[in-house]
């Protein structure tokens, strides 16, 4: 932790300093983090590094019983296209016939799967199910809470001698799905389970308990299906296939001219009869990987194929064409293909390679994964497949310009090799942390002396904060305009002096033309910053906001110096990196832009009430604190704030106009003074509306700033309305 704080402090801070069109809030490092971004990567790079190639290869179309089979080539494929046609033309001059010179049918055993753990269920979840790692651990954990499966995080494959297989399987007896199965699995008895470790953690992942049809929707009932199914194969028979093969020789060719045509046929379908996604199962019968389901022709050791070199059969060797007559012959022919690039990863296949070289643990193998999708270094597309962003391209290839160790997966791997060891008692823990601190302490100082090899990078492919944004507000001390970057994070950015001044996130930013902070030495133009639904809109000074002495949280600060420059600093980080939520007023009540406005205290909050900045024509007060609205009467022309205080109550009187016609008072005066406090007659007038303290589409929750702002009293309320 503290590795990747130090670092994605740093290069979050430096970056966000100088580019504006950067796609996420924070440039985060982590140890585990980085080197799954790099996988990505670097298929990435395998991929637009990848030139096509053409090759040739001899193609056997072999036609028996209006069926045409394609045989494969037994030397694979050829670059050289002269080479081919020498062979064809071999092969069609000098006794053009095919012979069988081999028929092999023979049984293979499909091993049943091993017992479920941890990343084996991501993998399968993923392939099968198209539900991501993060996603499928936190089902299996809702699973597990409420009693349906066993504990998800587990690197298990394994059943211990105590698990009672027994009873888990006559839980399931009853099972519409497949209860039929099971029973009968049982009347022959379950087989052990194959291979796998016993880790000693937690068993692998089983159910715990029957469900009954509908007790379960969505995710939930996928992944508990998946997990039910995969237990009872694990324990069931394995799946028996009668495998085929026939070769066939061209005699004139020699040992280029051997020619294979392979198909398989269930026996016995063991597991697979209750395993329904077997495509995530990685367990393939031994030599079988030209294999298809099929069942092939008859064919006789010795016989021979006249050879013809018409145009073979296209399509797939999956599919059948019908040959008119029942003619035995072949054709021989060449057909030209092109080498293809590697696909993206895939969920399933990223897992596999963190797995292999030891990033993550079972447990947090996930959460890397969503961290790169968050931070936008990796998109998810089609096909469960994870395609890096310009972001996550430039940020993995900047690690390499400076230290490749960065983002390799050597170092973790050697780490966690040293973590097992401890865990043996061959190594001292003191020694091992010292050792990694050490490491990465001088890693870290050669990435900061380095910086600027990625930011190379960065400035070829994004825009500097200067060539961004729109002309927003005037700045107080330069008087020049300050350009609105919307980010995320949003901010305000002084090209002249190069300052950057954090804006709140959360809601809306706007500009209110002309008003100046009236705060001693300031003179910043104020802002308006809308947040909640319906929305509140208070002022908003870019300066205060980001100094010290106005922060909402400002009584928090450690009374040691020391202690508050480290304070200070954090939170400066914390708002530069995007994080601070604000879902309230951005400024203290004691602040003057709020002060002047303040016409009442808020008697549900520990705010005030404001005159919202918007003024008219639908006058209202809003709450500082919580989502509260105060809507004035309809009959109202004007809201005047004085500057003369109720001396008892410390708030601003107002001045309220009505329009002709609308005046609350029998004498139909149309303008008076109003305490808002104390006054009865326009508070019997007003309505008081509960509502959301965040706006219609602001996505993920979040504290407010200082701690308080999602503390909302009105919330459980919303669109209430009170008289």
């Amino acid at each position: 932790m503290k590795v990747g704080i130090a670092f994605s402090r740093y290069q979050t801070r430096y970056f966000q300093g100088r580019y504006g069109d950067l796609n996420s809030a924070v440039l985060s490092y982590g140890p585990c983090q980085t080197p799954t971004l790099g996988f990505c990567v670097q298929r990435y790079i395998d991929i637009q590094t990848f030139k096509p190639e053409p090759y040739w290869v001899l193609e056997l179309a072999v036609m028996k019983r209006g069926r045409s089979l394609r045989a494969l080539w037994g030397s694979g494929r050829s670059f050289n296209k002269n080479k081919v046609e020498k062979l064809l033309l071999e092969a069609l001059e000098s006794g053009p016939f095919a012979k069988v010179t081999s028929v092999v049918a023979k049984d293979k055993k499909q091993g049943r799967p091993i017992p479920l753990n941890t990343v084996a269920l991501l993998k399968a979840c993923s392939k099968a199910l198209g539900i991501g790692p993060h996603a499928t651990l936190q089902t299996a954990e809702r699973l597990y809470l409420s009693g349906y499966l066993s504990y998800p995080r587990t690197e298990s494959s394994a059943y211990p001698k105590s698990f009672d297989i027994y009873g888990t399987l006559q839980q399931q007896s009853s099972d519409v799905r497949w209860g039929s199965y099971v029973r009968e699995l049982l009347r022959e008895g379950p087989n052990k389970s194959r291979g796998g470790i016993d880790m000693g953690d937690h068993p692998p992942i089983t159910p715990c308990r029957a469900t009954r049809a509908g007790e379960l929707s969505g995710d939930m009932a996928r992944v508990y299906d998946l997990v039910v199914r995969h237990f009872i194969a694990s324990v069931s028979q394995d799946a028996v296939w009668r495998s085929t093969q026939i070769d066939f020789a061209i005699e004139a060719l020699g040992e280029k001219g051997v020619f294979t045509l392979r198909g398989k046929e269930p026996v016995s379908p063991g597991f697979l009869a209750v395993l329904l996604h077997t495509e995530y199962g990685e367990e393939n019968i031994e030599g079988d990987e030209d294999e298809e389901e099929r069942a092939l022709p008859a064919f006789a050791y010795g016989e021979l194929i006249p050879l013809t070199n018409t145009s073979p059969s296209s399509g797939d060797s999956s599919k059948v064409s019908v040959v008119p007559g029942t003619t035995v012959r072949a054709n021989l022919g060449i057909k030209e293909k092109m080498t293809t690039p590697p696909t993206y990863l895939t969920e399933s296949e990223l897992i596999s390679l963190m797995e292999k070289n030891g990033i993550g643990t079972d447990a947090s193998i996930s959460t890397h994964i969503e961290n790169v999708q968050k931070r936008n270094y990796v998109a998810l597309e089609s096909g469960r497949r994870l395609v890096p962003s310009k972001l996550g391209i430039v940020l993995a290839q900047g690690y390499h310009q400076i230290d490749s160790s960065l983002v390799l997966p050597r170092v973790r791997s050697d780490i966690e090799d040293e973590c097992n060891k401890i865990a043996k008692g061959l190594l001292s823990k003191d020694i091992v942390v010292q050792k990694a601190i050490d490491l990465f302490r001088n890693k870290f100082d050669s990435f900061v002396n380095n910086i600027s090899k990625m930011d190379v990078l960065f400035s070829t492919s994004f825009s500097k904060l200067e060539d961004v944004g729109k002309p927003f507000t005037r700045c107080g001390l330069t008087r020049r305009y300050l350009q609105f970057i919307e980010g995320p994070p949003p901010r305000l950015y002084n090209k002249w002096t190069e300052t950057v001044y954090p804006l709140p996130s959360g809601g809306i930013v706007k500009q209110w033309t002309g008003r100046v902070c009236s705060v001693e030495n300031c003179n910043f133009e104020l802002c308006l910053f809308s947040v909640g639904n319906p929305q509140r809109t208070f002022p908003l000074c870019p300066r205060c906001f980001n100094d010290s002495k106005w922060s909402l949280d400002a009584d928090e600060l450690p009374q040691d110096p020391t202690d508050t420059e480290d304070e200070q600093k954090e939170k400066q980080i914390t708002s530069i990196a995007g994080k601070r939520l604000v879902l309230e007023c951005p400024l203290p009540d004691e602040h003057p832009s709020i002060e002047e406005l303040t016409v009442s205290t808020d008697p549900e909050s520990d705010g005030v009430l404001i005159l919202d900045p918007h003024m008219g024509p639908k006058w209202r007060l809003v709450s500082t604190r919580d989502p509260i609205i105060v809507y004035m009467p309809k009959g109202i022309e004007k809201i005047t704030v004085l500057n003369k205080k109720d001396e008892a109550l410390g708030v601003h009187l107002m001045q309220v106009d009505f329009k002709a016609g609308d005046s609350p008072f029998p004498d139909g005066e149309l303008k008076y003074t109003s305490c808002f406090p104390e006054d009865e007659v326009l508070k019997a007038r007003v309505r008081i509306y509960h509502g959301s303290d965040r706006l219609t589409a602001s996505g993920r929750g979040g504290r407010g700033r200082g701690g308080r702002g999602g503390r909302a009293r009105g919330r459980g309320r919303s669109g209430r309305i009170r008289r």
